[in-house]
């Protein structure tokens, strides 16, 4: 790696260290359980707080949540994110659920159901395994599209607030202040390899229109 490349890591490394102490998402000696799709961002995060590791004492696993909604490419992103985690020799937790089934019994959307059982996942980890914290991989795009979809649909003030860096004092996101391009970047410079959701280009889907049409890129 030539020596502009790696300043441009260690930036973006820092800047994830400097959100982190801003918003007290992690204490020195913590266990994060971090949430990993497969995707860019959750890649990328898994790598960031691995390099982080060692600064904050870390204790860290995986858990990846199955959605079962894309047959073959959920059964590949979750082996991907198996082999990832073996790559680092950390625990990783691996879980399939019926999310389409769980949609139509409790009567939402597909995206609501999917956070209600991919979220519920995640806390039963946390808690059977000890883990303190829970990271995901949210960014300052995704930030951006809620409070859009929010006003599309008609939330008040209080309703438009975004994502928050830090919730219940236990779920955190470290790239809240960091770009899609920018992670795709770090990713680029250091090699690593991701998948992609091709249901990301599904324009049936609200905030997928508004990311492709309404978020600059």
């Amino acid at each position: 790696m030539t020596s502009l490349l790696k300043d441009y890591k260690n930036k973006l490394i820092k800047t994830v260290g400097a959100t982190i102490k801003a918003y007290r998402m992690i204490e020195p000696g913590d266990s994060v359980i971090v949430g990993v799709s497969g995707g860019p961002d959750s890649v990328a995060l898994l790598h960031i707080i691995l390099s982080l590791a060692q600064q904050f004492s870390l204790r860290v696993g995986v858990a990846h949540l199955n959605h079962s909604l894309r047959q073959k490419d959920s059964d590949d992103d979750a082996e991907f994110v198996e082999s990832l985690a073996r790559k680092f020799d950390l625990p990783c937790y691996i879980k399939k659920e019926d999310v389409s089934k769980y949609r139509h019994e409790k009567k939402l959307s597909l995206e609501e159901a999917a956070r209600i059982v991919r979220y519920r996942f995640f806390e039963s980890v946390a808690e059977k395994y000890m883990f303190n914290k829970i990271a995901l991989g949210h960014n300052a795009e995704d930030n951006a599209e809620l409070v859009i979809m929010r006003l599309l649909r008609g939330s008040g003030p209080l309703g438009i607030s975004g994502i928050p860096p830090v919730r219940n004092g236990k779920i955190i996101r470290p790239l809240i202040k960091l770009t899609k391009s920018e992670l795709l970047e770090f990713l680029a410079v250091n090699e690593l390899k991701f998948v992609l959701d091709k249901s990301n280009n599904d324009q049936r889907y609200l905030r997928n229109r508004i990311r492709h049409h309404l978020i600059p890129h």
